[in-house]
This record gives structure tokens, sequence and C-alpha cells, in this order.
């Protein structure tokens, strides 16, 4: 009996816990994947400095997965901007859409492996704010900490 229970209650842990996860977690999970191969790469980047860049090939599958990121952040941001959400979660997710572009960009005009190791290395620190702050469209979480990129305009007053 305490068996059946126990499979009952995981049962409806699990499925609350999916059904809470939505676009923000979803996006989160696909950032922190691209983040991790974004890391790796830095790695092995790094081991040869002086060697000339390899830019990525149309097939290779982190180009894709950043012109796709870039493309979910800024569709994010919209989905934002129509329910009325907030001004700084829509900006920081335009602002990580034109980022993960322009550093693909980046990635294909390097001269030296040195060169791409540090833009790998800043695509895995995009790619790990990204996976924290997405989570937020999910939810009502405060992002009053958050840093607004650049690009953003002042919020006043909220």
């Amino acid at each position: 009996m305490k068996s059946v229970l126990f499979a009952v209650l995981a049962a409806s842990a699990l499925a609350t816990s999916a059904a809470q996860a939505g676009p923000g977690s979803e996006f989160a999970a696909f950032a922190e994947a691209i983040g991790e191969t974004a890391r790796a790469r830095a790695r092995e980047a790094a081991q040869r400095p002086a060697a000339p860049a390899r830019p990525l090939d149309i097939e290779d599958p982190l180009s894709f997965e950043l012109e796709q990121f870039s493309l979910e952040a800024m569709l994010m941001s919209r989905r934002i901007d129509e329910a009325g959400g907030p001004l700084d979660l829509r900006c920081i997710f335009r602002g990580m859409s034109a980022d993960a572009s322009a550093r693909l960009d980046a990635l294909n005009a390097a001269e030296t492996a040195a060169e791409q190791a540090h833009i790998y290395t800043d695509l895995a620190d995009l790619m790990a704010d990204a996976s924290e702050i997405a989570p937020a469209v999910d939810s009502d979480t405060d992002l009053s900490d958050v840093t607004l990129p650049a690009s953003c305009p002042a919020v006043s007053g909220g």
C-alpha cells in the first residue's frame, strides 16, 4: 500500500512539475545545452591559441542552434510584449537575441583560435544568463537586480 501511495505521489509531483514548465523553462534548458557546447569549444580552441580560427560550417549544429536561440529569444520578447509583460524582461530577450547573432558573426570573422575561445566563453556566459533569466517568463520572479543591456531604455517606475 505504501509503495502504491508513493508511486501516486511521485507521479503527481512529476505531473505538477511538467505542468509548471513553460516556454521560459524550455528556453532555459535550450540555452543551457548551447552553453555546454560553447564551453567545450572554448576549452578546445584555447588549447591551440595561435592556430587559425575555424569558421562554423553552415551545417554545424551550433550555428543552427545559435540562429534558433536568436529567433526564439526575439519571439519570447514579442510574447512578453503582447501579454503586457515587464519592459525589462522584453528588453533582456531582445538583447540576448541580438547578442547571440553578433557572436555567431564574430565566431566566423575571428582570425585565431584564441579569438574564438574568447567568443565561445562569452557565448557560454550569455547562455548561463539566459538559463537563469528565462524561467522568469513562467512566473512572477523579481528581476530588479538584473542589469539591463545598454540597448534597453531606462525603466522609470515600472
